[in-house]
């Protein structure tokens, strides 16, 4: 029985697994990492192609398209502004006022009229009107302002002043459209042929008149001294 036992023991031993064996002999086969993906330079990595109809649109923006700024070099303050015409007529303007009056049949809404004093070929002028856009010529302005019945409100230095001014007739028809080009000294002014001639001419003093005969205090003058 003994040799029975025995025998079945060494048959266990045979078939059990050598003890030297450790746990990494049971894993299974090791795996390979993945290889590493080849680098693509950037400039030459394929782009994907978008068709312009699916291309996406910009985002809006809240802000308001810049709006065109003023002419250069404006306002020319206390220098002069000059606006020519396509047909070589110019027109610099020296000073800027208004005249405003009140209508008795419009008391709450008084008429402001633009005036603007000018030199022309060498000449004073003024330019007046309800804007810059129907301005007619004139004479000096005293003579403006007792034509409106009303003073003219200088401003000390010219304004901002549009980029065109249109002068018209008095029948209210386009004769010249003037742009503005550029800020310029004030020119000299040629004095009128009048005011030349009242410095010319001289003077003339009226000869002083005689002393008129007077009686003696006291002293009578007899009827018929003097023959009528």
């Amino acid at each position: 029985m003994r040799s029975l036992a025995h025998g079945v023991v060494t048959l266990l031993l045979a078939a059990a697994p050598p003890l030297s064996i450790g746990p990494a002999a049971w894993a299974g086969p090791a795996r390979q990492p993945p290889a590493a993906a080849a680098q693509i330079p950037t400039s030459q990595a394929p782009t994907a192609q978008v068709p312009p109809d699916q291309a996406p649109a910009a985002p809006a923006s809240n802000e308001p398209a810049p709006s065109a700024g003023p002419p250069p070099g404006q306002p020319c303050g206390a220098s002069a502004a000059r606006f020519e015409s396509d047909k070589s007529f110019k027109m610099v303007v020296t000073r800027v006022g208004q005249v405003q009056t009140t209508n008795p049949l419009r008391p709450l809404t008084p008429e402001v009229n633009d005036v603007l004093l000018v030199v022309i070929a060498g000449k004073v002028a003024t330019a007046y009107g309800p804007d810059f856009s129907s301005l007619r010529r004139g004479s000096a302005p005293a003579a403006i302002e007792a034509m409106l019945g009303g003073p003219i409100k200088w401003q000390p230095t010219l304004p901002m002043l549009p980029d065109s001014m249109t002068i018209v007739s008095e029948e209210g028809a386009p004769l010249a459209q003037l742009t503005f080009r550029a800020c310029e000294t004030p020119p000299a002014v040629k004095a009128s042929p009048k005011a030349e001639a009242r410095k010319k001419a001289p003077v003339r003093r009226a000869p002083p008149k005689a002393a008129a005969q007077k009686t003696p205090p006291g002293f009578t003058m007899p009827q018929g001294a003097i023959a009528e």
